[in-house]
């Protein structure tokens, strides 16, 4: 069944948690436009909780004023590193000619000609989404999404403030209830203290005592993303159990969403219009995240595969000096593929697989020189390693605050490696190698084994 469906023929109302109006500012201004779209098309059967209300109007300003801000200098950041560089660069030149290096001038001139190319780049890339800018200058004056808050107000559509009375046995309940860990809003028991502790459990009663009173359905829309708020079963995201069953005393019916999933099925219902940029956010798939964070989360870790010695290969089957390998030169790599494997609240974690190739060399202990007492080792043995190397990558979920910006990640470890040896060469001074000759079945020249011959890598027989 449809949004519409529900609210125009089966007796559904919409409530929004604060964080669906709030995120409206943190949106870039063409995601913002399109969401307060959605909620102008649903307007009619929009209900917000007294406390939803007042948080709302405790924080919009400042909220608001952020994305003024963050609106007014798009681009200034760019367009001021551009002019950073050029004073930085051209002022170079004057050590240049101090020490006399001909033809300064001409120098100076074609890089003075580079950075205007490059701000040019920054020009076009706006003109080019000229559209984009109407609407960024559109909600740099006007806060329209308090403005439709305003016509709620009017039109009725916010819930009765809850008495003292009910504000202080719920508060009571809730610290039983926390304590149980019986949702919504335990959560939040460390991180925020007095009534502000109990917020989400005092507008979630706002909203059971409104459907069980005026016997209406309810739409429920949170980005609330915790596991006082939604769980996990069988590898998809739902509302909290506790919830449903606490809601359908009721007697009615409760329907939940995030706002990605609100926002897409209200465009689809009452062709609300989406930009591609739009669709791209909406769509996002976890195939897609992976592959635009891939070079960068390899990046992370190919310092710790460069040192890791032999954490990350095949022992058994490798022939590794007994003083092992001091640095991996990783010649190649490949992404293979990213998933998705756990969700515990809003931190995702997923396991990328990369095709490795790495070189290095390694040494034997030979004992130590006699009258230096330095250490002596063998000429060491050149390596070539192939295989598969995992690594667990990390991020907060944050229901689309920033994504024109999807391809943030918190932590990133490498959780096992199975590099196989493919190939290994023994390293000898030439006049030994040559005084064996080479290999009678192959060619290769012959490495020293032993007092009564020599060893054919390649073959890997002695002759």
């Amino acid at each position: 069944m449809s949004i519409q469906q529900m609210v125009e023929k089966n007796n559904y109302v919409i409530i929004l948690d604060t964080n669906i109006l709030l995120n409206i500012y943190r949106y870039s201004p063409e995601f913002s436009q399109f969401a307060l779209n959605c909620l102008r098309a649903v307007k009619e059967h929009v209900m917000l909780p007294a406390t939803v209300r007042l948080e709302y109007g405790k924080h919009c300003r400042a909220e608001f004023g952020k994305m003024r801000n963050r609106v007014k200098n798009a681009g200034n950041g760019t367009s001021e590193q551009i002019k950073l560089s050029r004073a930085k660069v051209l002022k170079s030149c004057e050590n240049l000619e101090r020490l006399e290096f001909p033809d300064v001038d001409e120098l100076r001139d074609s890089l003075s000609v580079k950075f205007d190319e490059l701000q040019k780049v920054i020009d076009d890339f706006f003109q080019d989404r000229i559209g984009l800018r109407l609407i960024s200058r559109a909600w740099e004056n006007t806060d329209y999404l308090q403005k439709l808050v305003a016509e709620w107000e009017q039109a009725g559509a916010v819930l009765p403030e809850p008495s003292q009375e009910d504000i202080y046995a719920w508060c009571e309940e809730g610290e039983e209830r926390y304590k149980k860990q019986v949702p919504p809003g335990f959560k939040d028991a460390k991180d925020k203290d007095g009534v502000r502790k109990y917020s989400d459990l005092i507008w979630w009663k706002e909203v059971l005592r409104f459907a069980d009173k005026e016997k209406k359905n309810v739409i429920l829309v949170t980005d609330d993303v915790k596991a006082d708020w939604w769980e996990t079963v069988n590898g998809k995201r739902q509302l909290h159990q506790g919830l449903m069953d606490e809601f359908s005393k009721t007697g009615r019916n409760l329907c939940p969403f995030v706002s990605r999933d609100f926002y897409s099925e209200i465009a689809a219902d009452y062709d609300v219009e989406k930009t591609d940029a739009v669709e791209i956010a909406l769509q996002m798939t976890d195939k897609e995240y992976c592959e635009s964070i891939a070079e960068r989360v390899f990046d992370r870790i190919e310092s710790e595969c460069r040192y890791s010695d032999t954490d990350y290969i095949d022992v058994s089957s490798a022939h590794i000096g007994s003083e092992g390998i001091e640095e991996l030169e990783i010649t190649g790599h490949d992404f293979l593929g990213g998933e998705r494997i756990d969700r515990d609240d809003n931190v995702i974690t997923y396991q990328f697989e990369y095709e490795v190739t790495a070189e290095g060399v390694s040494y034997d202990y030979w004992g130590r020189d006699e009258d230096t007492r330095e250490i002596v080792r063998s000429y060491g043995t050149e390596h070539m390693f192939e295989g598969t190397v995992t690594v667990e990558v990390t991020r907060e979920a944050d229901i689309f605050l920033d994504f024109e910006d999807d391809s943030t990640f918190d932590t990133v470890k490498i959780v096992s490696g199975e590099l196989e040896e493919t190939y290994y060469k023994e390293r000898w001074p030439e006049e030994e190698i040559g005084e064996l000759g080479n290999c009678p079945d192959c060619g290769c020249p012959l490495n020293p084994e032993n007092d009564w011959g020599g060893f054919c890598v390649n073959c890997a027989e002695n002759h």
